[in-house]
């Protein structure tokens, strides 16, 4: 009852000031439109002709019987008031429009390029501090006009420099990271795996007898392998916590986060098998997996586990291609992918699958 109460509070004082604020403005405008000689002649019409009026009128009702008291009382009165007078007059005729160029500076300076000014329409002849306040009111609307083009101009030269960082960490034929990306991501991913504990694998692929599918086939069949690689890839891998890239040529890399053994190998299993049904060339794949391993791995990390990869790989080229292979160390015993295209954990053909 109390929130619902000091709610309603609110809302009635946000209207009220919603609905003064127009008042404001129109009695500003209609004071603007009343020029400084104008409010000068009427504050000296006021101090020099209705005190002497006043007397007279005064003396001729009987109000006061002696000039002198109706003088002495004029001027007790007049030091009496001087002070407070004065400075309502001041502020008639001229502070109240500083004070509110003041305060539409002061927004200004804040980033409130959108506040105006209230004026009267414009007329042929006006003072100078209308003139000068129309003139804000045109600077305000230029400030506002090239921050909005400015913001917008920023906004595109952001918008450009991600696209020419995506470019430039990306490959156009695979839509697949480059080689730069993997030499900014391995580092990274290695030392934060380290830290964490959790597992990271690196797969390094190489396309088998692919210069024998661009002399046979030509360029274009190439492109299309590669292509079909790339396909394989970003089908084969888990966005959000696998990475994989395209090193050049057609040697490609995945970088595997936070799976067992058994998963690691069933990845680049079906990486294997699905490249092979993938493309139209006959074209097959051979992968070597290693498990990052603080124990065995010397910081940085990223040489010695590319490099025992690199052997795996090896060891998959030279046993036919078309096959798995990883450090038995990495793996396990027991552990391997399973389906009728598994191989062993030296990238032998996995002779228990018949």
């Amino acid at each position: 009852m109390v929130v619902a109460t000091s709610t309603a509070a609110a809302r009635e004082t946000e209207c009220a000031h919603t609905e003064a604020r127009p008042r404001e403005a129109d009695t500003a405008a209609r004071l603007a439109a009343f020029g400084v000689t104008a409010r000068m002649r009427l504050v000296f019409l006021l101090v020099f002709a209705l005190p002497p009026g006043l007397g007279l009128y005064c003396l001729e009702t009987g109000l006061v019987a002696s000039p002198g008291r109706m003088l002495g009382l004029w001027l007790a009165l007049a030091l009496v008031l001087v002070l407070p007078l004065s400075r309502l007059a001041a502020r008639f005729v001229a502070l109240g429009d500083i004070a509110a160029l003041n305060r539409f500076c002061a927004g200004l300076r804040r980033g409130e390029y959108h506040r105006r000014l209230p004026l009267p329409a414009e007329g042929d002849d006006e003072h100078e501090v209308l003139r000068l306040m129309r003139d804000l009111n045109w600077l305000a609307h230029g400030v506002e006009t090239r921050e909005a083009w400015l913001t917008t101009l920023l906004d595109e030269t952001r918008r450009r420099e991600r696209h020419f960082a995506d470019l430039s960490r990306s490959d156009a034929l695979t839509g697949l990271f480059n080689r730069r990306r993997f030499d900014e991501a391995l580092p990274e991913l290695t030392a934060e795996a380290a830290a964490s504990g959790y597992p990271l694998w690196l797969a390094l692929i190489d396309c088998d007898a692919f210069k024998g599918v661009n002399d046979r086939f030509g360029h274009p069949a190439g492109d299309a392998v590669l292509a079909a690689m790339g396909a394989t890839l970003l089908d084969s891998t888990r966005e959000g916590l696998d990475m994989p890239f395209r090193l050049g040529g057609d040697e490609f890399a995945v970088i595997l986060t936070r799976l067992p053994a058994t998963a690691a190998l069933s990845v680049a299993e079906r990486i294997r098998s699905r490249f092979a049904a993938a493309n139209a060339h006959g074209a097959t794949a051979s992968l070597g997996l290693a498990r990052l391993d603080p124990a065995r791995d010397a910081k940085p990390f990223t040489h010695s586990l590319t490099a025992r990869c690199d052997a795996a790989l090896y060891a998959a080229k030279a046993g036919g291609g078309d096959r798995v292979s990883a450090d038995p160390a990495d793996v396990g015993h027991g552990d391997g992918p399973s389906g009728p295209q598994a191989r062993d954990r030296c990238g032998q053909p996995n002779r228990s699958q018949g």
